[in-house]
């Protein structure tokens, strides 16, 4: 069959076919349009066949499969002349085709074998295979990298036929492997820097491959930009629980351990793929708290049952929450003295079996004019989840990365007691589901995105916010008493604040009245107001004083 003539190659002269992305035809050292998509597809499976003959029934099932017209050979003898057309423009009407060989049976192309990409790629990846055999990684990173480099685009772009979608297929594969063992070529060749941009694009493309972000964590790591590569974990974390529902691969989840211990595995030079565990991960050992939960007071017996509904409710809260995937956060108040850090920690030991690696606990308070910022408080809170002092950065943004990295994955119940404003918190809150927070704090205003709020003791006088209505004592400007507090108030509390500031004995609702030269219950409004803004603190219900008093 098809013999008879022998075949021209088209290597030695400039003729190359590129079927790595769409397909192309460089004839003579021009490039040459291939005809319409069927022709390409007839094209691609002769190319392919490396110089073996394909029946006609072969090429009828790769190019239509089941949806072959009844003149489907007919077509065939078509596009072969087309394709005869464009590779031998110069050949005589009767003279005997040398490149595209024919008869009744069938077709064979006769091309040179490192005419074809896709031909060529093969052949340096099995040179790169070869290469790893032998242990010479730099030689394996140069064969993958000129692999690589042959692709413009998805295989057979714009071809159709079964055969084009099988090989697209087959050959996507091989490349999503050689790209992988090319970057890990890279790692083992500390080229940490030049790989970082294209995985990083990979990942965005591919935001479900965990090998990707793996290899992107250590070149990230490699760089000393550890809070990034422990963002790329987190994030994973994040995007697997929402589009599929499971925790990264234990394999991504040791790598990440590793990192945070600093001592991240070697690349192994064939960097196989990491098996696809498919369930959550195994719980690790409980985080140790970072303040012991308080013991309840004794002063306040059984509980009440008010305290018993806010219990109730809270610990709702937190399990519809965990159930829905989200991290849930619920928000405490209550004036002082009202038990809103022994309810915290009656809760925290009610859900504990729902957080079995642990609470952390952490007091926001200070003991101070200034409430603790998030970076000290994002420090102990990290250390407390086990990370060397020494691998704690310096940046506040940098902390609060590597804060929601080390949550990732485990189940915790951070506990922020004494909150003064939401920019106190927000960098304390886990970035991954399966982790879930409980706030106490003063303030009514603290506004947390998606919080719920349970009100422990309410206020006297709090029912109506605080309308600005004026008041009739005049304040002098005196900016050192009181500062605490009053940044961003409006004008009549500002000038309320530094009024009571100046008053170092708990205030009643008629003192605080009397200070400002106002009706009891306007006085009554202003001092609510003022602790939610955090300018006052109420020791207990219906008693003020100034931040930092006693």
């Amino acid at each position: 069959m098809l013999g008879g003539n022998p075949a021209v190659p088209l290597g030695g002269d400039g003729h190359r076919f590129r079927l790595l992305g769409p397909v192309r035809m460089v004839l003579g050292g021009a490039a040459v349009r291939p005809g319409p998509p069927r022709q390409q597809a007839v094209l691609a499976v002769l190319l392919l066949r490396r110089r073996r003959p394909v029946t006609v029934d072969e090429l009828v099932a790769a190019v239509w499969g089941d949806d072959a017209p009844a003149r489907a050979a007919g077509n065939l003898r078509t596009y072969a002349w087309g394709l005869r057309t464009l590779l031998e423009p110069g050949r005589a009407a009767r003279e005997p085709a040398r490149v595209l060989l024919g008869d009744g049976r069938g077709y064979a192309l006769h091309t040179a074998p490192d005419s074809v990409d896709a031909l060529r790629f093969e052949g340096q990846v099995e040179a790169a295979r070869q290469a790893r055999g032998r242990g010479d990684t730099a030689a394996e990173h140069a064969f993958l990298a000129d692999a690589l480099g042959l692709w413009t685009g998805d295989a057979l772009a714009g071809v159709p036929g079964p055969f084009a979608e099988e090989e697209r297929v087959r050959l996507g594969a091989l490349r999503a492997s050689a790209r992988k063992r090319y970057f890990a070529c890279a790692l083992r060749l500390r080229l940490h820097h030049a790989v970082i941009p294209e995985l990083t694009s990979l990942t965005r493309e591919f935001p479900l491959d965990e090998e990707l972000r793996a290899l992107l964590m250590r070149a990230l790591h490699g760089c000393g930009r550890q809070a990034e590569a422990f963002t790329v974990f987190a994030d994973t974390h994040r995007i697997l629980g929402e589009e599929l529902g499971v925790a990264p691969c234990a394999e991504l989840t040791a790598l990440h351990s590793r990192l945070l211990a600093h001592d991240p595995p070697p690349v192994a030079p064939d960097h196989r793929p990491p098996a696809p565990a498919r369930t959550p991960s195994p719980s690790r050992s409980p985080a140790p708290p970072l303040l012991p939960p308080p013991a309840p007071s004794p002063a306040h017996g059984a509980l009440t049952e008010a305290v018993q509904r806010a219990l109730a409710r809270a610990e709702g809260l937190l399990a519809e929450g965990v159930d829905r995937g989200v991290v849930p956060v619920v928000t405490i108040t209550g004036p002082g003295g009202a038990g809103k850090t022994e309810l915290a920690a009656r809760i925290a030991d009610r859900v504990a079996r729902r957080f079995p690696d642990g609470p952390l606990f952490a007091d926001l308070r200070a003991g101070g004019l200034v409430p603790a910022g998030p970076g000290p408080l994002l420090a102990h809170l990290l250390r407390a989840l086990g990370i060397p002092s020494a691998r704690i950065p310096a940046d506040p943004d940098q902390r609060a990365a590597l804060y929601r990295s080390a949550l990732a994955g485990r189940r915790v119940l951070v506990v922020l007691d004494g909150a003064r404003d939401a920019a106190q918190v927000l960098p304390l809150l886990p970035g991954t589901p399966g982790s879930a927070v409980l706030v106490t704090t003063r303030s009514r205003a603290l506004a947390l995105p998606g919080a719920a709020l349970v009100e422990l003791a309410a206020r006297p006088y709090a029912g109506e916010p605080f309308a600005g209505e004026p008041f009739a004592g005049e304040v002098a400007d005196d900016p050192a008493a009181g500062a605490s507090g009053r940044e961003g108030l409006p004008p009549e509390l500002a000038r309320a604040a530094r009024l009571l500031a100046r008053h170092g004995t708990d205030l009643s609702v008629d003192a605080v009245a009397a200070v400002l030269d106002t009706g009891r219950e306007s006085a009554a409004r202003i001092a609510e107001a003022l602790v939610d803004a955090g300018a006052l603190d109420t020791p207990a219900a219906g008693s003020y004083h100034s931040p930092g008093r006693p």
